[in-house]
């Protein structure tokens, strides 16, 4: 992530809409009439939108920097409660830099329209949870009844694949990128919707919108995501929910930026190179218990060592370890049961995501270079052993398959590389998204799939084969992470968007026997 990227861009994650602003309540059930009349006024301005890209929300290079609702990618005001409200003033990126911006500003009729567009559908305002058989009725994951209106629909998404960002760092040709993608078909069916929890309560919290790795399970029925007043875990199948690092544990100017769960760690990192900490065991040694250790990764706490990522693994003795990667260009290893750091490696960029092959031998960096890197652990710290190039923008994410063979990294560029660690001068597969940037990589832990999570509407799911089918999973609204069970069974998308609905929803595989219940 660019040193000062996370000035500007994060208001497109509060999408705030009132009845003024989209011009009247949602149509309801009962309001056929008006259904049909707005749906053929709808279909006609997508179909002209669609057909000619609108002029004032063009942009130098004819790129458009619009969130997924419309809004603007701008300056931001940060109010006394921590939310950030949109500025009068829009900032958009006009080169591929996130440090340089000028002023711009596009008619509201654009989230007007969208927001119409989105609420002229029957929606069961009463609906908390979905099941799959309300699929089978016309529902989506969402809650929304497409039933009638699948043109309409089909027409909206197109819509938002236009006039979402290509935020770019590095200045490249998106096309270029696709020609070079793998032909795939994307038809194919590996995970089946189970059920899906709605709501605020639900709804994951994203401080940075390129930081979307914010959920982690440890088990079928144990899903961690970061909410706006702490970590919580959700239970899919007693659709209940629970806080286990509370807002009132972290320090008062503590912004989370990274999180992971595992090995019966909570861990959170935030803005200035701080973190929070807590084991999900009780017992007596150390830190293990029922409070939140808090402390610093680095010497000092600035304002430009963002944890942007964070994984946990284990040591050689099998202790555990964070290993966090920092905008200010390191990557540390923090022992957990001593608390301390144990291995710093300095970067001539920002580090924005790193993993560690099962075993240990190998870690993989990526940041803002458009190449990754390969590090041997058994050598000097920081050895770098090849160089994974091909990516024309800053990558995001990255993920090594169970078997230590490949190496997928995620980025800004539109796609997500496969490489072989054996050979890795050259990727395997190149995987093109719709909508922008891989912000999410992981190999399921069985190594039949990869999942790349784009930052909005899109969640892949490929055969890790030979990458020739893939499975796409469509929503309506920011993707706030996505994650495998650790047994590979289920998979769970994160939704955050408060004009389209939020909440956690839940995929089984086809191979379980209650895949479709």
């Amino acid at each position: 992530m660019s040193r000062r990227a996370h000035n500007a861009s994060d208001s497109s994650l509060e999408h705030r809409l009132d009845d003024d602003l989209v011009g009247g309540s949602p149509v309801r059930a009962g309001d056929s009439g008006a259904v049909d009349e707005r749906a053929g006024a709808i279909v006609q301005q997508l179909q002209l939108l669609i057909q000619e890209p609108m002029e004032n929300l063009q942009l130098d290079g004819g790129r458009t920097d619009v969130g997924s609702n419309g809004s603007m990618f701008g300056d931001t005001a940060e109010a006394s409660d921590g939310s950030f409200q949109m500025a009068s003033g829009m900032a958009t990126p006009t080169t591929n830099t996130a440090n340089d911006t000028i002023d711009t500003s596009a008619g509201g009729h654009t989230w007007d329209f969208l927001a119409n567009a989105a609420q002229m559908f029957e929606r069961a305002s009463e609906l908390k949870e979905v099941a799959a058989a309300d699929l089978r009725k016309g529902y989506d994951l969402q809650g929304y009844q497409w039933r009638g209106y699948e043109i309409q629909r089909r027409l909206y998404m197109t819509y938002r694949r236009q006039v979402y960002p290509q935020y770019q760092c590095v200045q490249h040709d998106v096309q270029e990128v696709r020609k070079q993608a793998n032909c795939v078909d994307s038809t194919a069916t590996f995970y089946n919707f189970r059920c899906s929890s709605l709501g605020d309560g639900y709804r994951g919290q994203i401080n940075h919108f390129q930081l979307r790795d914010l959920i982690c399970a440890t088990s079928d029925y144990d899903v961690y995501y970061y909410h706006s007043d702490g970590v919580h875990r959700w239970n899919p199948w007693q659709r209940s929910r629970q806080c286990v690092m509370g807002r009132s544990s972290m320090p008062r100017s503590f912004r989370v930026s990274s999180m992971c769960v595992d090995r019966g760690i909570v861990f959170t990192g935030d803005y200035k190179g701080r973190y929070c900490l807590r084991s999900l065991w009780s017992g007596d040694d150390g830190w293990n218990g029922p409070g939140v250790v808090t402390g610093s990764l680095g010497p000092t706490d600035t304002d430009n060592d963002i944890v942007n990522h964070a994984t946990c693994s284990a040591s050689s003795g099998g202790a555990p370890q964070i290993l966090a990667s920092h905008n200010s260009g390191v990557l540390r290893r923090l022992d957990v049961q001593r608390l301390e750091v144990v291995d710093t490696v300095p970067f001539e960029w920002a580090v924005n995501c790193s993993a560690t092959m099962a075993g240990g031998a190998l870690d993989c960096v990526v940041g803002d270079s458009v190449d990754g890197l390969l590090l041997d652990r058994r050598e000097r710290p920081g050895a770098v052993v090849s160089r994974l190039s091909g990516h024309r923008d800053y990558s995001f994410a990255c993920s090594f398959s169970p078997d230590g063979r490949l190496v997928a990294t995620g980025s800004q560029d539109t796609s997500a590389r496969v490489y072989d660690v054996r050979w890795p001068q050259r990727s395997l597969a190149t995987l093109c998204g719709y909508m922008g940037a891989m912000r999410v990589i992981k190999f399921s832990s069985d190594g039949r799939f990869l999942m790349a999570a784009e930052p909005a509407d899109y969640v892949h799911v490929y055969d890790a084969q030979n990458f020739a089918q893939a499975q796409d999973i469509e929503f309506m609204g920011e993707t706030s992470g996505a994650t495998f069970s650790p047994d590979s069974n289920c998979l769970f998308v994160g939704i955050s968007d408060a004009l389209h609905g939020s909440g956690l929803a839940e995929f089984t595989s086809i191979d379980s026997p209650g895949a479709m219940l």
